[in-house]
């Protein structure tokens, strides 16, 4: 039996449209290539393309159509909770919220890390994070989640207006970068190896930044038109996400392959190398507002998740509590993601990234065995958005996606402390 939703304290009305959704989207799957000089680092610059061509069709789309089905099957806030309910009952349902929302939690602690990463290669360029004073990192990584919680608690609206503005602020310097590179780059530079080659962390931090695409079911209910928005929301974050991505390796690795040093902030020092002052600042503010944008993005729809939970029945009804008019949402599940951000801000990034990647990777091998689950089980359920695939042709599809879970959690190297 599915969740019964328990009635809220005042009428709700869905806010959130096709580009305010696929902006939460952009942010929550990738937030633009800023964070992403790892992949050049561990793969070089040839590699990493032809990864981020193949990877998205081996995980990014399966997981993407996944949502799109089942997210229109179950539109309401909670989704892929729903979704494992349906077909594996409460206890599983549970079990899946709680690594859900744990792997949310260390998702929304790399933003903090990556802000304060940015701040130090803008105004300290050419140092080490050693560098940074303690306190001063702190401070900043406090600031920034103060103020994005914030905005969270001001309501989705308000995050998919902040994450549209936040979205241009990171496409536009990406195109700038790109022209300003374009008669210098040298493709020989992209043929280079690199000198630290790391294929498990190539892994780890590729399917970071293509993770996410099932975000979009968690608030089901703050969606327009759930069978039209999501299907079209998801079309548009796929162009929004890879494009950026690819476009800025080449660019920079094509006037940059010292890949050894490429390291988050690498790519505003390239930018500014390039195009002076004036295009490292702007890359600079890209990268502050890609940070923004993914935070905001993975602690509303880690705090929507807790909220659904909670009018289903799977968690006490008072996490679900809303505070009108002031404050029309989850309040208390999102002051509970910034109390346990703050918790964890002293991880170094690497392991915070790690532990994300290993909760995930749980997560989605039940998604996805609810998927496959419900298709046997549920032939008749209303299916808006279905994937045009029978049920055998489907498992094959989804093999991948679970395929490269399962190499997830077996090259992690921080699964004997999660468990």
């Amino acid at each position: 039996e599915g969740m019964v939703a328990s009635p809220r304290m005042m009428p709700h009305k869905a806010s959130v449209g096709v580009m305010a959704l696929a902006g939460i989207l952009f942010f929550q799957v990738s937030g633009g290539p800023f964070g992403t000089e790892g992949l050049v680092r561990d793969g070089g610059a040839i590699y990493s393309v032809i990864g981020l061509l193949i990877l998205p069709f081996l995980w990014s789309f399966p997981v993407g159509l996944m949502t799109a089905e089942l997210g229109t099957a179950f539109p309401k806030d909670g989704g892929y909770v729903l979704w494992v309910e349906a077909a594996f009952g409460r206890e599983w349902a549970f079990q899946t919220g709680i690594w859900a929302w744990t792997s949310g939690i260390f998702d929304t602690a790399l933003y903090p890390v990556l802000f304060a990463s940015f701040v130090q290669s803008t105004l300290w360029p050419g140092s080490v994070p050693a560098d940074f004073s303690p306190a001063l990192r702190g401070l900043v990584m406090l600031g920034f989640s103060a103020l994005m919680t914030l905005v969270n608690l001001l309501g989705l609206e308000m995050v998919g207006i902040a994450n549209q503005v936040f979205g241009a602020c990171v496409i536009a310097p990406v195109g700038i970068l790109v022209a300003v590179c374009l008669p210098r780059i040298k493709p020989s530079n992209w043929l280079r190896p690199s000198p630290k080659f790391n294929p498990i962390g190539w892994v780890n931090i590729a399917m970071w930044n293509l993770s996410g695409w099932d975000a979009a079911s968690t608030i089901g209910d703050e969606v327009v038109d759930p069978s039209s928005t999501i299907p079209r929301a998801l079309g548009w974050a796929t162009v929004l996400v890879t494009a950026p991505y690819i476009l800025t390796i080449l660019a920079a690795a094509g006037v940059d392959a010292d890949f050894g040093t490429y390291h988050n902030g690498r790519f505003n020092s390239v930018a500014e190398a390039q195009g002076g002052q004036w295009l490292g600042g702007l890359f600079a503010l890209g990268s502050a507002a890609s940070a923004m944008g993914m935070y905001l993005s993975d602690s509303t729809t880690t705090s929507y998740l807790i909220s659904g939970m909670s009018e289903g029945g799977l968690l006490p009804p008072f996490l679900a509590r809303r505070f009108p008019p002031l404050f029309d949402t989850p309040v208390i599940p999102i002051l509970a993601v910034f109390a346990c951000v703050t918790v964890l801000l002293h991880m170094p990034f690497t392991a915070i990234l790690q532990c994300e990647n290993f909760l995930y990777s749980l997560q989605l091998l039940i998604e996805i065995a609810a998927l496959i689950k419900l298709r046997y089980s549920h032939p008749d359920l209303p299916r808006p958005f279905k994937i045009p695939l029978g049920t055998k042709p489907l498992i094959a599809v989804m093999m991948m996606p679970a395929g490269l879970c399962i190499l997830q959690l077996v090259t992690s190297e921080h699964q004997t402390i999660l468990l």
